[in-house]
């Protein structure tokens, strides 16, 4: 811990994407995020980056629809497997990034210091607003969800990137 409760940065720049069962939302905020990083001329070997839920049945695949819709997309989300956040995982980033605010709520009440790296992903671009899980998983709500989500990581990329490296 460093002055005024706040852990010292990794060396490395990192993001953890949350959201409840690690299936649609998190992972595909991630591998949208890993596209940004390559448009900009950053390494992936350079950065670690994951996603995790909070209510997870652990190494699930997410489910065909948002498989295909990723494709569709170019992102392949073939080799991602959900797992349970953990403190380890908290620790192993610099930023942790949520869908919803009772997903804020729960990892700060749980672990409260690493309140400091936690925000809503729309909190990136000065916004409090909630990404919920689609309703059904037709390709409408999935192809809403992937540009919410590809519109807030494009919006708060600036501030995303300077969390990341662990800078307040």
């Amino acid at each position: 811990m460093t002055e005024a409760g706040r852990t010292a940065p990794l060396n490395r720049p990192s993001v953890l994407f949350v959201c409840t069962a690690n299936r649609i939302r998190s992972p595909l905020a991630a591998a949208l995020f890993r596209t940004y990083l390559l448009r900009e001329g950053l390494p992936l070997q350079r950065w670690r980056i994951n996603s995790a839920g909070t209510w997870v049945q652990e190494s699930l695949l997410p489910p065909n629809e948002v498989i295909r819709a990723s494709v569709a997309r170019g992102l392949d989300l073939t080799k991602h497997r959900s797992q349970k956040v953990n403190e380890g995982l908290l620790t192993s980033h610099n930023l942790i990034l949520v869908m919803e605010q009772g997903h804020k709520e729960a990892l700060n009440h749980v672990y409260p210091h690493l309140s400091q790296r936690v925000f809503l992903l729309s909190e990136m671009s000065n916004g409090n607003q909630e990404i919920k899980d689609p309703a059904t998983l037709s390709s409408s709500n999935l192809e809403d969800l992937l540009n919410q989500l590809d519109g807030l990581i494009q919006k708060g990329l600036p501030r995303i990137l300077v969390l990341a490296h662990g800078n307040p």
